[in-house]
This record gives structure tokens, C-alpha cells and sequence, in this order.
């Protein structure tokens, strides 16, 4: 009885499982259709048999025969009754796995639609041969970005100091100082000129907002320093030469503060700082500069990207070349500061990104302080670096961005035990940090680190910042499908060709790494 009731429920769940509609469940109830026209046929010629023999044997024992043999046809309908509800379960069970397995097909095409080739695990070579690569070449072109660097660290003091001397002349803007922070990343302070300044604020993350999910921001309002006039003519605008019996001169004037409608670099009708005028303003400083100082340099300096404000390239007669970044910035605090992004929308260029990159550090350094000595992290690393700026001269500009791998590495360390990170695994957790990448991509989302991260309190991230809606830093990839598309290309790319370059690299002889 319980076998029958299993075999019930099992045709019972192939038949809810698999709904008529579907050109599967046809097939399968033509089957089921053929089984029983075949047992009414065998059914029939069995009776037909029976009786023949029923009628033969009749001669020889009457009554007791016919009873014998109502009782053998019975039993032969039991077992081909079990014949058929076997059968039934047999083929609901296989409409079942069938249905689950096309589903899963379904959803592995539906995946390969955007990414034909997603591999379980990067493919990379083994651990020696990787840290071979690292010592070599990795290592040795970061020695090498640091030389680059020191070199233009002095170049652009040179250029900071005539770019500041042409600001104060020119009385709209003027610049403070100017920070590295990488080898090829400088950012320059500046801010407005007597009688301006600056009003930070970040916005209210709200889900109407056409911004909401795309990055921290703020916007940066200009504000102008105004006498409060008492009705006294000493106070009028050509009162230098009067002398006032009211008012002694150490009396202080009272001032308040107003927005500076269409002020200098302001959006127009606004009191906001205007990114594309910034730009503007920006470039048009840097190229002044550079006409009063190229007379004592041996190369040629000249903006790659007109809409990023300090997007440069060095060329010298050689045919060699050094890419880095002059970023106009507005500080938010001592760690944190307001850069320039180009949005999607025109309705963002009044809302100024805001840069974390220190307290990402920062954070970056607090979890290295418990991973086990010469952990493979920072390895780990530089190879996904190396392996990126590699792909970019062979494939060109790209919106996947260093600091993507770095946002990725540190989710790693906040979900992997300390002891993952020993230097022997270095393959695995390279393996990992560009599976993460390739899923996020995959996925059009990579949440920004520290916001609403436990962690906040120990690297001491202001409150205002810490509790600000969940960032996703791949969001521009959900608004531009073209900017998407390259960047899926390039990463494709990279990964590609990552096993391929690593073991080229390796193999090349060791006189030659100086060269590189």
C-alpha cells in the first residue's frame, strides 16, 4: 500500500511539475497513451487465450478449473497494473530532471549572452611560476613606476608654482597645494579668492534621486563676504579718501555671508561650483603654465581627454611616454576631498564626488595588521594591477578603474580567515580577486566598502559619510550600456590572455627584465 501511494505522489508531482502547455508534457501523454492502448490489446488476446483454454480444460474439471483460472487472470492483472504505475513513476521522475536541467540550461544561456566565457576559476599558473612573475616583473615595474614618479613630482611643483602665480593674477580661483597620491595620481587644492569662499554639503541620498546608488557626493556652494551698511557714506564704494567723524578707523565693519549667485565658476542661476567650468578652468590654467615653463624641459606635454580636467601625457623625443592625472579638488576635510567625474546626466554637474581613497587606505591597513607575515595580499594585488595596465595599452581607455581591484581585494579580507592569506596561496586568492571582479561586472554592482561598514569606527570615518545610502561604484555601467560593454571586453580580454602573458614574461631571460 505505501509503495502505491510513493508511486501516486511521484506521477502526481511530474504531472504539477510539467503543466500542459508545455510541448514536453504532449510527448510524454502521447507515451502514456500508447502504453495503455498496447495493455487493452494484450489484455484482450489474453482473454481470448484464456478462454480457449478455459473451454479445453472445462472437459476435464468442471467448476473448479473456471475458478482457477479467474484467479490466475486476476493476478496477472495486478502485476501488469505494477507494470504500468512503475512505468509512470519512471516517467515522472525523468520529466522531473529533465525540466530542472532545462531550467539550468536556460539560466547558464541567459548568462552567456553577455559573457560567453565564465570559467569557475580564473585559469593561472601555479604558485611558483606566479611569484616567479611577481619578483621579475611586477616588482620591478613598480620600481620602476617609482622612479617615474619622483620624476614627476618635481615637474609638478615646477608646473604647480607657475600654475598658482597665474591663478592669483587672474582673481577668480586660486590653488593651495598639491598632494601624489600614487605613482601617477596628483590632486591640487584650490579654492575661491577674497571676498569668496567655500560651503561644503553632502546631499540626502534619497531614492528619487536620478544620483541615488552612483557615489557619495556633495555639493559646493560659493559664498561672498558683504558689508552690512548703516547708512554712513564712509561705507560707500568711493569713500577712500573721506574721513569719517563717526566711525574711527578700528572700528570693525560687520560682513555676513551670501550665496554668490553666478559667481566665479558657479552654475548658471546657482551658487554651486560648476564641474565642466571647472574643467575648463582648469585646462585653460594648466596650458598657461606650461607655455611659460616648456622653454626648460626637453619634451612634449599635452591633454589626452577633454573632458577630464587633468587627463596628461609626457612625450619625449625618444618615443616614450608617461601617463598621469592633474585633478582640481575641493577638501571636504584634512582626509577626504571633492573630485571631478563626468555623469551621464547633465543634472550632476553641480554634484561633486567625493573621495575616500585615504580611509580606504586606511582600512586597507588596519586589516593587513592581522593577516599572517609576507601575506600574499599585497601580491595579489600589484599582479591584478600589472595584468590591467598591461591589457590597457593593448586595448585602450576603459571605465574599470585600479581602484575597482582594490575595493575588491578588501571585500575579500573582510570575508576570508587571516590564515587564506598565506604567501602559498597566492594563485587562489589571485583566482578569487578577479572571480569577484568578473561576478560584480556580471552582476553591474560592486558596493562601495566603507559605507556601513562596522569598521568605520576604527579607521574613524566621520558619521555623515558612514551613514550615507549603500554606493555601488559599477552604477555607471547600469546607465551606459556602451561603457559597459568595453569594459565586460577588456577584463574578457585581460583574463584571456593573463595565463598566456604571465608565462611569456617568465620565460624571457633574466638580462632582459631592465629592459621592460
Amino acid at each position: 500500500m505505501e509503495g502505491t501511494l510513493l508511486r501516486v505522489f511521484l506521477v502526481a508531482a511530474g504531472l504539477l511539475l510539467c503543466p500542459r502547455d508545455n510541448p514536453g508534457v504532449e510527448e510524454w501523454d502521447d507515451a502514456v497513451n500508447i502504453d495503455l492502448q498496447r495493455h487493452n490489446d494484450m489484455q484482450l488476446k489474453g482473454e481470448g487465450k484464456l478462454d480457449q483454454t478455459s473451454s479445453e480444460s472445462s472437459k476435464l474439471t468442471g467448476k473448479t478449473e473456471n475458478e482457477t483460472s479467474e484467479k490466475d487472470v486476476a493476478e496477472w492483472e495486478s502485476d501488469y497494473l505494477w507494470y504500468i504505475w512503475n512505468t509512470f513513476s519512471i516517467i515522472s521522475v525523468m520529466r522531473f530532471f529533465r525540466k530542472y536541467l532545462q531550467r539550468n540550461v536556460q539560466t547558464d544561456l541567459e548568462g552567456t549572452r553577455i559573457y560567453p566565457c565564465r570559467p569557475s576559476k580564473v585559469p593561472l599558473p601555479d604558485v611558483e611560476t606566479l611569484q616567479n612573475f611577481y619578483v621579475k616583473f611586477v616588482q620591478a615595474s613598480t620600481e620602476k613606476m617609482l622612479m617615474e614618479k619622483d620624476f614627476l613630482e618635481g615637474f609638478a611643483h615646477d608646473l604647480f608654482e607657475t600654475m598658482r602665480s597665474i591663478c592669483d593674477n587672474d582673481g577668480s580661483m586660486g590653488i593651495e597645494d598639491f598632494k601624489m597620491i600614487n605613482e601617477h595620481d596628483i590632486i591640487v587644492y584650490f579654492t575661491p579668492l577674497d571676498p569668496y569662499s567655500f560651503c561644503c554639503a553632502l546631499r540626502n541620498n534619497l531614492v528619487s534621486d536620478p544620483l541615488f546608488d552612483m557615489q557619495v557626493c556633495g555639493q559646493i556652494k560659493l559664498l561672498k563676504k558683504e558689508k552690512i551698511l548703516n547708512g554712513c557714506p564712509c561705507q560707500s564704494a568711493n569713500a577712500d579718501d573721506m574721513v569719517c567723524l563717526l566711525h574711527s578707523e578700528s572700528d570693525k565693519v560687520k560682513t555676513k555671508l551670501t550665496d554668490a549667485f553666478d559667481g566665479p565658476l558657479c552654475s548658471k542661476n546657482t551658487p554651486f561650483l560648476s564641474q565642466t567650468k571647472v574643467t575648463r578652468w582648469f585646462q585653460a590654467t594648466i596650458k598657461q603654465a606650461w607655455a611659460q615653463i616648456s622653454h626648460k624641459y626637453e619634451f612634449e606635454l599635452s591633454i589626452r581627454y577633454v573632458e577630464a580636467p587633468g587627463a596628461l601625457v609626457i612625450r619625449f623625443r625618444s618615443g616614450r611616454k608617461i601617463y598621469f592625472s592633474l585633478k582640481p579638488v575641493v577638501k571636504f576635510n584634512n582626509e577626504a576631498h571633492f573630485c571631478i567625474m563626468p555623469w551621464s546626466s547633465s543634472k550632476g554637474d553641480t554634484f561633486w564626488p567625493l573621495s575616500l581613497y585615504i580611509y580606504e587606505d586606511r582600512l586597507l591597513e588596519h586589516l593587513a595588521k592581522r593577516l599572517p607575515v609576507n601575506s600574499c595580499h599585497n601580491q595579489t594585488l600589484e599582479i591584478a594591477f600589472f595584468l590591467h595596465r598591461r591589457q590597457k595599452v593593448l586595448t585602450g581607455k576603459t571605465a574599470l578603474k585600479d581602484f575597482h581591484f582594490k575595493t575588491a581585494l578588501i571585500h575579500l579580507l573582510l570575508t576570508k580567515k587571516p590564515s587564506q592569506w598565506q604567501p602559498n596561496f597566492a594563485t587562489c586568492r589571485l583566482q578569487d580577486l578577479l572571480s569577484l571582479v568578473e561576478e560584480s561586472l556580471k552582476r553591474k554592482h560592486l558596493p562601495q566598502v566603507l559605507i556601513g561598514n562596522p569598521l568605520a569606527q576604527v579607521i574613524e570615518l566621520p558619521k555623515e559619510i558612514s551613514k550615507a545610502k549603500p554606493v555601488n561604484l559599477f552604477h555607471l555601467f547600469k546607465e551606459d550600456d556602451c561603457v559597459y560593454k568595453n569594459a565586460v571586453m577588456h577584463f574578457q580580454e585581460m583574463i584571456k590572455n593573463a595565463h598566456m602573458l604571465i608565462h611569456e614574461y617568465v620565460a624571457q631571460p633574466t638580462s632582459s627584465t631592465k629592459s621592460i
